[in-house]
């Protein structure tokens, strides 16, 4: 609930000025507090989700030999892992796209969490990946262009996590799409 409290001036016509008492009071409900809720994602909210996707997969995929990379990199000394390169720039992308996608989620919203324990779970989830998208470049920057060494540690292991929770988000898409058949899977295929 919502008080807003208040005085109105108003010009006499002797020039005195009188005051009125206001008071208002709205009801906001849970839903107005939060982000705008849409049926589904824009198709420049689609993009991005897939960009991001395949960025932090490839560079999964290719990080093998990044640690070694990284010393020779802090040693001031030429890197000889080939594919370096390409794999501290699509970090740098995902961590760029991530916050652009976040602000059009911010701007534009997006559906609705479900009622319940499953949409509960679903919010832990994306907040979760969110957090991890911005983390795992993030700190990955930080070691390659800080020359910080201290968090290539933190930056693999929380690439696992985000790998993980990110097979985990997709095992969840399918099953709504394959045995729920509710909808939830299309919503990143076809733009609302």
């Amino acid at each position: 609930m919502l008080d807003l409290h208040g005085a109105l001036r108003k010009s006499g016509r002797d020039g005195t000025a009188a005051r009125r008492r206001f008071t208002v009071t709205a009801i906001v409900s849970d839903s107005e507090r939060k982000m705008k809720t849409t049926t589904g994602y824009s198709t420049l909210q689609i993009l991005l989700h897939w960009a991001v996707a395949l960025g932090v997969v490839f560079n999964y995929i290719v990080s093998e030999g990044m640690g070694r990379a990284l010393d020779q990199q802090i040693q001031s000394q030429p890197v000889t892992v080939s594919i370096a390169s390409l794999h501290v720039w699509i970090g740098v992308a995902v961590l760029v796209l991530a916050l652009l996608r976040i602000a059009l989620r911010l701007a534009l919203g997006g559906p609705a969490a479900q009622p319940g324990l499953l949409g509960k779970v679903s919010s832990a989830t994306h907040g979760l990946l969110y957090l991890l998208i911005l983390l795992v470049p993030a700190l990955g920057a930080v070691a390659w262009f800080g020359g910080i060494d201290a968090v290539a540690e933190p930056h693999a292991v929380l690439a696992n996590l985000l790998v993980i929770l990110a097979g985990l988000h997709a095992l969840a898409g399918i099953y709504h799409g394959v045995v729920l058949k509710d909808g939830v899977l299309g919503r990143m295929f076809r733009p609302a």
